[in-house]
């Protein structure tokens, strides 16, 4: 899949581009059957959120073939590609389950802010591709873009006091697990404030991004986004794989993320023109 200049130039304004059909429905139940497999693990890489359900698991390509064919498929580089104007290599994978009923929300943020605070990520030249595991609407839990905040490279966030209190349980144990946690589940470490937010909505506007199973939604590593709790009776689940240009390598630092949330092997990724069902 080649993008038009139209295409990229919108992208380049307003931070997103979306693409409805990307993946078939056939694609999309294997995806979705490996998801249920793949989240079952009780690992390091299964996130939780506050009720006790799961929120993220990241790297599946790590024990799944399916999961590993996608990151590379031409339907998805080729677009990177194109959108960060270099070769890519693969910083992040992850799948985000919001169950129907349950399925928690996630607070105003950018991306790039963890990679370049955490990882060490030096510039926002940095995109991620989500995959819809089933139909978005509005009411369950859809992603919440700020067209064009993209641009606002000059916000510096700081690190949020967690409003996690022993009140909250095991929750609260788990939160403070590891150094990492409060990057990964409720209550963000770096969240945009409503100063932050206020003007750009005003001026910019909000968008909930909608669309079939099967879309996908390229979007800009600083674009404000953020999704509410899903209080439907569907499932919104969805796998992102973030793209980084190779230009754009993340430097050596002293006690670096795990693997699985900042991959460290800068390997060119070379597009594959198959589809899922026909690897």
């Amino acid at each position: 899949m080649t993008l038009s200049e139209f295409q990229i130039s919108n992208y380049d304004e307003i931070g997103y581009l979306f693409i409805e059909n990307v993946f078939s429905q056939e694609e999309v139940g294997l995806l979705l059957n490996e998801m249920k497999l793949v989240i079952s693990e009780n690992c390091d890489r299964r996130i939780l959120d506050k009720k006790g359900s799961v929120r993220s698991f990241f790297a599946p390509e790590w024990n799944n073939q399916l999961f590993a064919d996608t990151i590379n498929l031409e339907k998805l580089v080729v677009p990177a590609k194109q959108l960060l104007r270099s070769d890519v290599y693969k910083h992040q994978t992850k799948l985000n389950t919001k169950q129907a009923l349950v399925g928690d929300w996630w607070e105003w943020h950018q991306d790039f802010t963890y990679w370049h605070k955490e990882d060490g990520m030096p510039k926002p030249n940095v995109l991620t591709a989500m995959i819809y595991l089933n139909d978005v609407n509005e009411f369950n839990g859809p992603l919440i873009v700020i067209p064009g905040s993209h641009k606002k490279e000059d916000i510096d966030v700081i690190a949020n006091n967690s409003n996690i209190n022993e009140n909250d349980g095991w929750f609260a144990d788990y939160h403070k697990s590891t150094d990492y946690m409060s990057s990964l589940t409720t209550d963000l470490k770096y969240t945009l404030k409503e100063h932050m937010l206020s003007d750009v909505m005003k001026s910019k506007g909000i968008h909930s991004i909608k669309g079939t199973a099967g879309s996908v939604v390229f979007f800009h590593g600083n674009l404000f986004h953020a999704s509410s709790n899903n209080l439907s009776p569907w499932d919104r689940h969805t796998f992102l794989i973030t793209y980084n240009s190779i230009e754009n390598k993340l430097p050596t630092i002293e006690n670096p993320r795990p693997s699985f949330i900042s991959n460290r092997q800068f390997e060119v990724i070379i597009p594959n023109r198959n589809s899922l069902t026909s690897n």
